[in-house]
């Protein structure tokens, strides 16, 4: 199956983005280009990254010739590698030949393989970012490396892409209780009134609070790899916010049903994974939102239930199928 054709954007980017991966020739050069990264990187998040871009009259293509055009050759492949990685994060008609060019410089969609300096130099790079994180930090980034490195198929990304429009926030359970409460499911008008209050605030402390506290920088900054699936600019990473939704929705729903909670707590994990295979979170931000999802949610039914079950006169029933 043939690929599609590369617009000039794509061509632009990739021929730019070969070279500069090309001249990361030894493991010295990957660590001065990783350090570099490190510094441009500093507080930044992918929405202030995309907000620049936005804001600038050059196009992507434009913007990273203008980036490669460093004297010096470091500071060149660090500036390069950081454009193109906000350029592919940002909301402009361009960005998805942006990402189409990183993930063909990188070899993840082409038929063959990539050119073998380019390869290496991404490879040593890779190697070298994850080598100055913290050991900890490291087995995290090193764990999204390789899911990252699985089969891209085309159908997978937009499949991935699906899941991550429609589920964050939550609001796709919400909708399916709705719709479900429609037909007349037993226990689906309890299942909503359980999930609604649980959600909500889960969602707005995770998002809120806790993300601002961690501050922790996503796998766009950190291991500057623009080859990400529907990705849109973000706040902080840990944790995983969509992932945090979905536990959350899983324990819920499986106090209303609990012979259904495998399929529940399924389709959590598929989200959670989505989050790692699309390059948007590493896998202990996906650990850590299952368990602020699973417990928040829990905690927050506990106290929100027994007044909200006073003002409907309905406590026995608010709280038999979750005790």
């Amino acid at each position: 199956m043939s690929s599609p054709p590369k617009d000039e954007t794509q061509q632009r980017v990739e021929r730019v983005l070969e070279e500069g991966l090309a001249r990361i020739d030894s493991p010295e050069k990957a660590r001065e280009v990783a350090q570099r990264l490190e510094e441009k990187a500093a507080g930044a998040t992918e929405q202030s990254k995309a907000e620049e871009v936005e804001q600038a009259a050059p196009t992507a293509a434009a913007a990273v010739e203008s980036a490669a055009r460093k004297r010096e050759p470091t500071e060149k492949v660090a500036e390069v590698l950081v454009e193109t990685a906000a350029q592919a994060v940002a909301r402009t008609p361009e960005a998805p030949s942006v990402v189409e060019a990183a993930r063909e410089a990188a070899g993840t969609t082409r038929p063959g393989p990539a050119r073998p300096d380019v390869q290496r130099g991404h490879e040593l790079l890779e190697q070298a970012v994850v080598e100055q994180m913290a050991p900890l930090d490291s087995l995290d980034a090193r764990l999204f490396v390789a899911v990252n490195h699985l089969p891209h198929p085309r159908w997978l990304d937009r499949t991935a892409d699906l899941v991550t429009l429609t589920t964050g926030g939550g609001w796709i359970w919400m909708v399916a209780l709705l719709l479900a409460r429609a037909f007349g499911l037993p226990e689906s008008g309890t299942a909503l009134r359980t999930l609604v209050p649980s959600l909500i605030a889960t969602n707005l402390i995770v998002e809120g609070p806790i993300k601002a506290y961690f501050r922790r920088r996503r796998p766009f900054i950190d291991i500057v790899r623009a080859i990400v699936v529907g990705k849109k600019p973000g706040n902080w990473s840990f944790p995983s916010g969509h992932t945090a939704a979905s536990f959350a929705t899983a324990r819920m729903l499986s106090c209303v049903w609990p012979r259904a909670w495998p399929g529940f707590y399924g389709l959590a994990s598929l989200v959670g994974f989505s989050r790692t295979y699309a390059g948007a979170h590493y896998p202990g931000d996906v650990l850590s939102g299952a368990v602020f999802g699973s417990v928040l949610a829990e905690v927050i039914r506990r106290l929100a239930a027994p007044p909200l079950a006073r003002l409907l006169g309905r406590r026995r029933r608010w709280l038999r199928r979750c005790d």
